[in-house]
């Protein structure tokens, strides 16, 4: 998402400081037995090297990060990037670090058995400070760069998660191109491909990941190699209403097409699935609220956003959650569907980047392959503003489902329901513990909406109920 769409909601917060040290995180103790699975899940990561170089034109760091080999880049970049992180700024090498070593420590003590990653590896504006800083503006010298940033990354995925299958997703940042640039059967898709194919483990698997990412950018295989659970990783920045790039519109369609064949597969082999997209579906609340108060502000093309409820209503029954990314902020949705009794948790994990004045944050997640449902996350974070450890911020369970044990997300997501002290929890993780908060007394009818509500006409009904800002 645009940096300065968010900019309305933004207090500063100056730095004095910065201390990274071994975790102090207390994990949750892994369900014992092969009915659990277990797994992380991390989001818009925006790597951006260019924050350390001020105002150093052309800046040192990038010179020799653009002589240097990938591979040798995390040697450079500990040796010349001291930079602590801070918020209103993307990732930089420090805090991109520091999250690996604290999620590969909670990925042992939970005993993960996969990585998710949900999208956005890239900074924003990557290609205006590349021209700024290194004095090239050719279109070669970048794409080349942004090769070796996704090498770099993905090389720092494998060292901090040997071993482990980690399944990535497309988010609207990640392209040669430039933000929500999806190119089809495009040379960023292939190089991917071959960086991203080595990180799933079984060989089978791994050539269906080869079947379809590398025309569109979206795959789908079982979780773990475990045929009970079925990983479909969308590109949903196809079907956002800012894609840009040729063929995008006949490429969402046909995707679309591929989804509803996968979910008969999902069906006819009994299995369940668990849906991953960066850009979620519905209604662009912050958008809306900032820019456009009398029309709202969807996040996907209308023609996209029907045809794909259509699909998880028909199949709700055989989906156990979809997880999203792009937002910034820690929340959640359940998605329910007229006339089916059938519901669908939808969970928005919060980002590593800060740049929204959120602090940096990941998840670990429990899915019961025996009860064939998701049963809690924890979600884990570092706050820039404090200078501390990272720690665990919340455990979902304890916190909206305190009475219930082994219970899927869904009975603690409708808490809300229950007393409106969940509505003021909510909101203090919305930003994950941070002061920015979009969620201010007037406008709580409009997150409240956007939990239960895709479509455009039935999130409008719900407001009229809830009697917001006259004019909405």
């Amino acid at each position: 998402m645009q940096a300065l769409n968010r900019v309305f909601y933004i207090i500063y917060v100056a730095l004095f400081g910065f201390i990274f040290t071994s975790t102090h995180v207390l994990a949750a103790t892994p369900t014992q037995g092969k009915s659990a699975l277990h797994f992380l899940t991390m989001t818009d990561l925006h790597f951006d090297p260019f924050t350390s170089c001020g105002k150093q034109i052309p800046c040192p760091l990038i010179q020799k990060m653009q002589a240097t080999p990938a591979q040798q880049w995390a040697t450079l970049l500990t040796a010349l990037d001291k930079n602590p992180p801070r918020y209103l700024a993307d990732s930089n090498f420090n805090l991109l670090h520091s999250t690996f070593i604290e999620a590969s420590k909670v990925a042992e003590l939970e005993q993960a058995q996969f990585i998710i990653l949900l999208g956005d590896y890239l900074g924003h504006d990557l290609r205006t400070y590349y021209k700024k800083y290194s004095l090239d503006r050719s279109l070669v010298g970048y794409q080349s760069f942004i090769k070796k940033m996704m090498t770099f990354l993905t090389l720092q995925l494998r060292e901090a998660f040997p071993g482990k299958d980690i399944y990535p997703v497309i988010g609207n940042n990640d392209s040669y191109q430039g933000d929500y640039f999806q190119e089809i059967n495009g040379s960023f898709f292939r190089d991917l491909a071959n960086l991203w194919g080595p990180l799933i483990q079984n060989q089978n698997e791994r050539g269906q990941f080869n079947q379809t990412f590398l025309k569109g950018g979206y795959y789908a295989i079982n979780a773990h190699g475990d045929p009970r659970l079925r990983i479909i990783a969308l590109n949903t920045v196809l079907f956002s209403s800012s894609a840009r790039g040729k063929q995008v519109l006949s490429a969402a369609e046909e995707e679309l097409n591929w989804l509803r064949n996968e979910l008969k597969h999902v069906k006819t082999n009994h299995q369940k699935a668990l849906i991953l997209m960066h850009i979620p579906p519905g209604i662009d609340v912050f958008a809306t609220l900032r820019f456009r108060l009398f029309t709202l502000i969807e996040f996907w093309q209308k023609k996209n956003a029907k045809a794909f409820q259509a699909l998880l209503k028909e199949n709700a029954e055989d989906i156990v959650g979809i997880f999203a990314g792009h937002l910034h902020s820690d929340w959640f949705q359940i998605l329910t569907f007229p006339h089916s009794e059938f519901e669908i948790p939808l969970c928005g994990n919060p980002a590593v980047s800060p740049i929204f004045g959120n602090n940096p944050a990941f998840r670990s997640y429990q899915y019961s392959l025996d009860q064939q449902q998701l049963e809690n996350y924890i979600t884990y974070y570092y706050s820039i503003r404090q200078k501390g450890f990272w720690k665990k911020e919340y455990d979902f369970n304890a916190t909206y489902n305190p009475n219930c044990k082994d219970c899927k997300i869904l009975t603690g997501m409708k808490s809300f329901e229950r007393t409106d002290q969940y509505e003021i929890i909510y909101k203090n993780y919305y930003s994950v513990g941070e002061r920015v908060q979009p969620i201010v007394n007037k406008f709580k009818p409009y997150y409240a909406c956007a939990r239960r509500y895709l479509d455009a006409s039935e999130y409008l009904a719900c407001l009229k109920l809830m009697k917001p800002l006259s004019g909405a």
